[in-house]
């Protein structure tokens, strides 16, 4: 297990969503947290990236960099999804060996695995198919990824290794309804309807595809658990809850926190996407040690921060 007080670790997207939950289990341990974004360094620049690290010298690097959003996003920006989430870990894998980093573990999502409608998704099947179509352009560039672990590892004996995270919510997201994934949308939506005393809701599909969601700074944990434990670069290591809920069920938790009174349209017309994704965390539990946070609870303190904190959270991009 690596002992992380008074290493360097570099976290890219540090100061976004996901990066902070990350950023704060790392400074519980003791560690110095470089926290970047695309503004302080372009990592679709490779020789920008090298020089950023020269001049940091990280003993370690997460990345949790990303360019994505919901399914509206992946519709309308495929091939700018492709590009900078493939070109970001490429740069940053080839610059990691350049400085000889101890170790590199890279962040993917449920998307990247198959859609063949398996009940769990388990990381022996993750070549067994192609992402659904909704998400591929965003898939197949987390895939990326784990080709990389395995490529830099068997070249240059780079320690590489990918996490599977499924979908996350809680403060700090973005609520911008074009970046936004399913919690993010929900929630702005209900809220705004309360606010204004509308009589409806409209969500998108039937209600019935079933999703996990893991609270930010449990996954942000387990990622910095898996840094200091996991060794596998043959394969990703999946980190969720285990438990899935469908679409329905999560505007009713949504509803009832916030005691909208309307009634719920839901538009057929529109897609549902994956019907199921639920990762298989039988390895993760061997190796992690957490207690995820409830979705009833979670989704009650994501609603109450972004109340709080509204304009700044639906502009965010």
């Amino acid at each position: 297990m690596i002992d992380l007080k008074g290493s360097k670790v570099l976290v890219t997207g540090g100061t976004g969503f996901f990066g902070r939950g990350i950023c704060k289990a790392l400074e519980t341990r003791g560690a110095e947290v470089i926290a970047v974004n695309s503004e302080t360094v372009n990592l679709l620049d490779i020789e920008e990236t090298i020089l950023f690290l020269e001049s940091t010298k990280p003993d370690y690097c997460i990345h949790a960099a990303g360019y994505n959003g919901g399914i509206e996003f992946n519709r309308m920006y495929p091939a700018d999804i492709l590009y900078a989430n493939t070109v970001m870990g490429l740069n940053l894998h080839h610059a990691c060996e350049y400085m000889k980093v101890k170790k590199v573990l890279s962040i993917m999502t449920s998307c990247a695995y198959p859609d063949t409608g398996m009940e769990l998704l388990k990381e022996e099947t993750f070549w067994d198919g192609l992402p659904n179509k909704t998400i591929r352009a965003h898939g197949i560039a987390k895939r990326t990824l784990q080709t990389a672990a395995e490529a830099y590892g068997e070249q240059y004996d780079l320690k590489s290794v990918t996490a599977c995270v499924t979908n996350l919510y809680g403060p700090h997201d973005t609520f911008n309804l074009v970046r936004t994934k399913v919690v993010g949308a929900l929630i702005r939506k209900f809220v705004e309807a309360d606010i204004d005393a509308e009589d409806e809701v409209e969500c998108w599909g039937t209600g019935a595809p079933m999703r996990e969601f893991m609270y930010v700074d449990d996954a942000g944990e387990a990622v910095v658990q898996a840094l200091e434990k996991y060794e596998d670069s043959s394969m990703p290591l999946n980190i969720g809850t285990g438990k899935d809920i469908s679409i329905k069920e999560l505007v009713e938790i949504i509803v009832e926190a916030i005691s909208y009174t309307g009634e719920v349209y839901w538009n057929t017309d529109k897609p549902d996407g994956q019907m199921k994704k639920l990762l298989d965390t039988t390895r993760m539990r061997e190796i992690i040690d957490i207690d995820p946070l409830s979705t009833y609870d979670g989704i009650r303190k994501t609603i109450k921060w972004y109340t709080q904190n509204k304009e700044e959270a639906d502009a965010k991009n």
